[in-house]
């Protein structure tokens, strides 16, 4: 722990962490998003259907666990950000 955050009220310490988590968790969703949308329209170029379905699985499945640690999480928006291009 940092020389400034010793003495601090561990409350602020752990709605500090907290905000931080919940921020980078937000980034890691839309990581996650643009990988698989650039892996899916790789896929779609390439005429592989197969693999264009288990790059939609993924999605799936990260969204599973997004929605788990995010109550707010919108899922079906994940999925299609991670399986359409940009309109």
């Amino acid at each position: 722990m940092s020389p400034s955050l010793a003495g601090a009220d561990s409350r602020v310490v752990r709605y500090t962490n907290g905000a931080l988590v919940e921020s980078d968790e937000e980034a890691v969703d839309q990581f996650v998003a643009r990988v698989l949308r650039r892996a899916h329209e790789s896929a779609e170029a390439r005429n592989a259907p197969t693999e264009a379905r288990a790059i939609l699985d993924v999605a799936h499945m990260f969204a599973d666990e997004l929605i788990v640690s995010q109550p707010g999480f919108d899922r079906l928006r994940f999925v299609e950000a991670a399986t359409e291009g940009p309109s």
